[in-house]
């Protein structure tokens, strides 16, 4: 299965990753060595923070600005007490604690800023807790953990970058494999009866892998070194992945709801073929999105389907109705997201 392909892809960059950490912490010390920084060791330490945060370029960039702010913003506090207090333990405790409540409230926060509340107070702390804490000391440690978060966003940004886009366009296409088998195992396997606990992982893999391409979606906008990113393409390709993932859910619910309509909806002639050829779909177009090609990709036909729950309709009791209506109405649902995601720039338009 392309799945397994995917998370090689994902491993590999892992790799690289490791060794692009290893570069940075040469460079910082190469650098530190250069210039002769008292304590050196923060340019390393810090660089190994931010680099070991984040493996893509966006990402990485987004939490070195909020780093390197925070750092900004810590040094000010501490060399603010320095240059009003001069070096006072008791004033020095105050302030950390003081400065501790602010950043982890910060640090907590689930916005794009939380970042910026770690190195802040661990820049408090280094320059205040210090043998002979002075101004120009804290100005220096202040350089020394700025340099270490500069180092790791250059190396991150100009040797091998590691794209979020190229995370998205994987993570679309493993969720779309997702969504392939949850519909196969649903309709072609017997269902939940025999395999509730597969279903249920599926289900928590598509709902991981759909709030994932939100936040990568993000980081590849903020990437400066980038391919144009659409992001109203993104959001509508999104939207109808998860129009499909609720439409699965509802045919299923629909054809379970009473054994009239179960048994409707069994005896239609076109249903194996429909179920088949919205399983080749899925899997085309994760195909597409994955290997960057253009195939074909012939989309289910919906015709023979309404034409054939519809005189199941006509013949069926009034509860049963309401359930091959919503079967219907669900399965035009899903075949209309699936043109919708076809027709979108990162696959091709449907047959």
């Amino acid at each position: 299965m392309k799945i397994s392909l995917a998370n090689e892809i994902l491993s590999e960059e892992r790799f690289i990753h490791s060794i692009k950490t290893a570069l940075a912490c040469l460079i910082g010390f190469i650098l530190a060595r250069f210039i002769h920084f008292p304590t050196e060791q923060w340019i390393i330490i810090t660089t190994l923070v931010v680099m070991c945060a984040q493996t893509n370029v966006g990402g990485l960039m987004q939490k070195s600005y909020m780093r390197l702010l925070g750092t900004l913003a810590g040094s000010l506090i501490a060399t603010s007490t320095l240059m009003v207090f001069h070096p006072n333990p008791a004033i020095h405790i105050i302030v950390i604690m003081l400065s501790a409540i602010l950043f982890s409230f910060i640090a907590t926060s689930e916005k794009s800023y939380s970042d910026a509340g770690t190195l802040g107070v661990v820049t408090v702390v280094v320059i205040l807790i210090n043998q002979n804490p002075t101004v120009i000391s804290g100005f220096a440690r202040c350089t020394e953990i700025s340099l270490g978060i500069l180092i790791a966003a250059g190396v991150s940004q100009l040797i091998f970058p590691i794209h979020a886009r190229n995370h998205l366009r994987a993570n679309q296409a493993i969720t779309l494999y997702h969504l392939r088998n949850f519909y196969v195992a649903i309709f072609n396997e017997g269902g939940p009866q025999k395999k509730a606990g597969d279903l249920f992982d599926l289900d928590e893999k598509i709902a991981k892998s759909l709030i994932a391409q939100r936040k990568l979606a993000g980081e590849a906008k903020r990437e400066i070194f980038r391919k144009s990113f659409n992001i109203e393409d993104f959001k509508r390709s999104l939207w109808s992945e998860k129009e499909l993932l609720r439409s699965i859910i509802f045919m299923f619910h629909a054809y379970e709801a009473s054994e009239e309509s179960k048994k409707a909806i069994n005896s239609i002639p076109s249903l194996l073929d429909f179920h088949q050829s919205i399983s080749r779909a899925l899997e085309n177009i994760a195909e597409n999105i994955e290997q960057k090609t253009s195939e074909t990709i012939l989309l289910p036909d919906i015709e023979l389907l309404n034409v054939a729950v519809q005189e199941k309709i006509l013949a069926a009791s009034v509860n049963s109705k309401i359930q091959l209506s919503t079967f219907l109405f669900c399965a035009n649902n899903l075949v209309t997201h699936l043109k919708n995601i076809a027709a979108l720039p990162h696959t091709v338009n449907p047959a």
